[in-house]
């Protein structure tokens, strides 16, 4: 039996593998790497805000949570598309559930949002995380659930996302996106991520299904045994990922942030001739990259933000502050202009 072998992860050349399309003036990447000096400060300012109030930790989150309701996220939605051409998929914030009532709770508010995204899904879509569903209680009620909603999803001509968690939760939801396909409910996308070393073998096992995909590198911290550690060998590793999916003519979102994954997608898809209106890459709303989106907008490639909301925003805050350094200067901002802001 043969071992997979990880992906390579050097110290240097942090370029993707189509680099020389998208070549800085420097040769470096278009977002440069965090400084130690940035780096400390990044983990003061979250330790701080970890013991602030919440209500500080809300001021500083307002830019990348819709709200703490349905009609703030809706609203959010119709803003993006219409002031900027934006695409939207929407969550729900909470995945710690320990009682059927939280887990109908979410299945409610998730009812609720499908039906009132009808009338939008030309640009907004539902991303969902089973573990609010019950998950990680018991698989087979979770199914029955997320089989609930797909099915008024295909009723209200949604596209449904499924979530990817931390590596507990892989196999889990991986047979859970089967099931559903299998049960002809085909109007439904997973997540993959690029730090996983397993990736690459679950792209191979779903390949004759031809899953729509967001691929991302990933937000949660996993072991060095089943994962990349270094960021810009998980960006490389995405950019193969791609590649071995768009041959096998798969729809994916890629998603990132940083300029120079995104433009050596763009330059991924010239090499393949695929139309770059074929092309979608998405956000997190609130962080900072308008230029850029509008670039890619005028392009012809579609551009999707990541819009959360709900009651569960905290923790959800925290564990984006504490992965994301460049959503620090975001937060510094936010407060100190706050008392400015009229409304």
């Amino acid at each position: 039996m043969t071992t997979m072998q990880p992906p390579t992860d050097p110290d240097t050349n942090p370029r993707g593998a189509w680099s020389q399309a998208t070549e800085s003036p420097s040769g470096q990447p278009t977002t440069p790497r965090i400084s130690p000096i940035k780096g400390a400060f990044h983990r003061v300012v979250v330790k701080v805000l970890a013991a602030a109030p919440k209500s500080m930790v809300r001021i500083a989150a307002s830019a990348y949570i819709a709200g703490e309701n349905r009609i703030d996220a809706l609203q959010t939605v119709d803003d993006l598309q219409s002031s900027e051409g934006l695409l939207s998929t929407c969550d729900v914030l909470g995945e710690d559930v320990t009682s059927d009532q939280d887990i109908q709770r979410y299945h409610d508010e998730f009812t609720g949002l499908i039906s009132d995204l009808r009338d939008r899904a030309a640009f907004a879509n539902v991303s969902i995380k089973l573990s609010a569903l019950g998950q990680l209680i018991d698989e087979e009620s979770c199914y029955s659930r997320m089989s609930e909603l797909m099915q008024l999803a295909r009723e209200c001509g949604q596209f449904m996302r499924i979530d990817m968690e931390d590596h507990t939760t892989t196999e889990s939801t991986l047979r859970i996106y089967r099931r559903l396909r299998e049960d002809g409910l085909d109007h439904c996308g997973l997540v993959l991520q690029s730090r996983l070393y397993r990736t690459r073998k679950d792209i191979i096992t779903l390949q004759e299904l031809k899953p729509d995909v967001r691929l991302c590198i990933g937000i949660y911290r996993e072991p060095e045994a089943i994962a990349l550690q270094r960021k810009n060998a998980m960006k490389r590793h995405l950019l193969e990922l791609l590649e071995t999916m768009w041959n096998n003519g798969q729809h994916v979102a890629v998603a990132s942030h940083e300029e120079w994954v995104v433009r050596d997608t763009i330059a991924l898809a010239n090499k393949l001739g695929k139309p770059l209106d074929e092309v979608e890459v998405q956000m997190l709303l609130g962080v900072p990259r308008k230029a850029l989106q509008r670039e890619l907008i005028a392009s012809g490639v579609k551009v999707r933000l990541y819009v959360p909301y709900g009651e569960q925003w905290h923790a959800y805050s925290m564990r984006r502050l504490e992965n994301n350094p460049e959503m620090i200067g975001m937060v510094a901002a936010n407060l100190i202009t706050r008392p400015f802001r009229r409304g």
